[in-house]
């Protein structure tokens, strides 16, 4: 049984916040909200949990429609998971874990009624355009820029896979990866998002970088005060640690805050060349109160699990309305750029009303 364990701020965090820089002014959502958080913003891991940070640490870049704000996250413990290929495509977490339930294919999708879902099988390959898959987002950063592209062939997953082109240097979503909103029908309280998801060979994490994830309500990021909704994408961090990136009413950090990700007490790591599977469930808590659910499994394997999270205040009458498809190195600043021309391979989105991975 996973337990509880309090956020806190690291030395290494605090000694961060002197490094924050700004945001890249791209098309986006509203931005990001600040304020206090207390015991209900907690955070619980796998099997043998070890303290899940939410607090400043490094800072990162959200596409916001405004001033250029800061995006300051927190740091990860020092113990690492590295999560090794077997078979291809498939993963494992390390020999302390199970072994990864999706590598093969048969047991991803949707155990109960789907609500979106893409393979990119149908698609050209070359350039993509497709954007009217995604229920034709008004805008995008990265598509009209020739970044996106499906490949085929032993590259991709099966069939056809979506490649998004991070170039060397290009910090933020002006200048690398790719950005996009996937607007739902309906605003649900409950919902499950994965993909497929594979790093290019030898690929430099850096200091991190933004990976999809819901949100909901003005979708906050870009550090500015906003708690009229919430936002969970993913990240990577440095050397591949694993977290949930979450904007919500009650975050420690004005810019965001990390929720790490970690197998038997130890961070969960992206590894660069393999195939990995991620999955998000998010639950909406009851209006001001701490009973929301956020979890994530990484291949398969538990490795955030947080039972009293508060997505809404309580006057807050949003819910889960958007996949936001977005991808970039940053932060900002120079020092977040890729140190090479880099891609991430996606495949198999998938949303629904119950899991897909586990």
């Amino acid at each position: 049984m996973p337990h509880h364990a309090r956020p806190h701020r690291t030395l290494l965090g605090l000694l961060a916040l002197a490094a924050c820089a700004g945001d890249d002014g791209a098309h986006g959502t509203s931005a990001g909200s600040d304020g206090s958080a207390d015991a209900t913003t907690q955070a619980t891991t796998g099997a043998t949990s070890s303290d899940t940070t939410a607090g400043p640490a490094s800072t990162s870049s959200d596409a916001t429609q405004g001033p250029v704000t800061t995006d300051a996250p927190v740091t990860t413990t020092a113990m690492t998971t590295t999560l090794e290929p077997t078979r291809g495509a498939e993963t494992t977490a390390s020999a302390t874990t199970e072994a990864s339930t999706t590598g093969g294919g048969d047991d991803y999708g949707c155990q109960g009624a789907p609500v979106f879902e893409n393979d990119f099988d149908d698609d050209a390959v070359g350039v993509y355009s497709d954007l009217d898959d995604w229920n034709t987002p008004p805008w995008d950063n990265g598509v009209g820029e020739g970044r996106v592209e499906i490949i085929d062939g032993d590259a991709a997953y099966s069939g056809r896979s979506l490649r998004v082109h991070y170039p060397a240097g290009g910090v933020g979503p002006g200048e690398g990866g790719a950005q996009w909103r996937l607007e739902l029908d309906d605003a649900r309280d409950e919902l499950y998002l994965a993909y497929r998801l594979r790093f290019g060979d030898g690929f430099d994490f850096v200091l991190g970088g933004k990976l999809p994830g819901l949100v909901g309500g003005t979708a906050p990021t870009g550090c500015v005060q906003d708690d009229g909704g919430f936002s969970a994408r993913s990240m990577w961090r440095v050397d591949g640690h694993g977290v949930q990136y979450m904007y919500f009413p009650e975050k420690l950090s004005s810019c965001g805050d990390d929720f790490d990700y970690a197998l038997a007490g130890e961070p969960a790591l992206f590894q660069a060349g393999v195939w990995h599977t991620l999955e998000h469930r998010l639950v909406m808590n009851t209006p001001g109160e701490a009973d929301g659910v956020l979890q994530a499994w990484l291949d398969g394997q538990l490795v955030l699990d947080v039972q009293d999270f508060r997505y809404r205040l309580q006057d807050g009458a949003y819910a889960i309305d958007a996949m936001y498809f977005s991808t970039f190195f940053g932060g900002s600043g120079p020092e977040w750029g890729p140190t090479a021309d880099e891609v991430i391979d996606f495949d198999d989105f998938v949303l629904c009303d119950g899991p897909i991975t586990h």
